[in-house]
């Protein structure tokens, strides 16, 4: 969801993006729905607030992309783990950055619920995965 679950004032958001660089930005103000993990790597979507359908919408491979994945409460694994298993979405991105949930030693970080099986080693091999597909990811905790 944008901005935590609050959409965002657009003009607010446009505002410190210089003019030169307007025309390359695309800025998406809605909630963004996925469905299971297992569903989103076979390739099954949301509907049109999905970012798997948007993003083959609106990217090229000839792009350069930055995602920046950063959705508490919300569909940030099932994009993840969608991106590094499918080669149509994977081609597009070129720089990931992802702030993974996990559990750890029963402590809650405030994310919300997080998918049973997140831990620092799926964490790890997930962006070793998408590293070797030639995306330049990064995760923070």
């Amino acid at each position: 969801s944008a901005g935590g679950g609050k959409p965002m004032d657009p003009e607010a958001w446009w505002k410190p993006v210089p003019v030169s660089l307007r025309h390359k930005l695309i800025f998406f103000n809605t909630f963004v729905e996925e469905l299971s993990v297992e569903e989103s790597i076979a390739g099954k979507e949301a509907g049109d607030a999905s970012f798997l359908r948007m993003l083959p919408l609106t990217a090229k491979p000839e792009d350069f992309v930055v995602l920046k994945l950063d959705i508490d409460g919300g569909p940030e694994q099932q994009i993840a783990e969608a991106i590094a298993a499918r080669p149509e979405l994977s081609r597009l991105i070129d720089v990931m950055f992802f702030e993974y949930h996990f559990h750890f030693e029963g402590l809650s970080f405030g994310w919300g619920p997080i998918i049973p099986g997140s831990t620092v080693d799926n964490a790890t091999a997930l962006m070793s995965k998408l590293r070797h597909l030639g995306i330049q990811a990064h995760f923070w905790i």
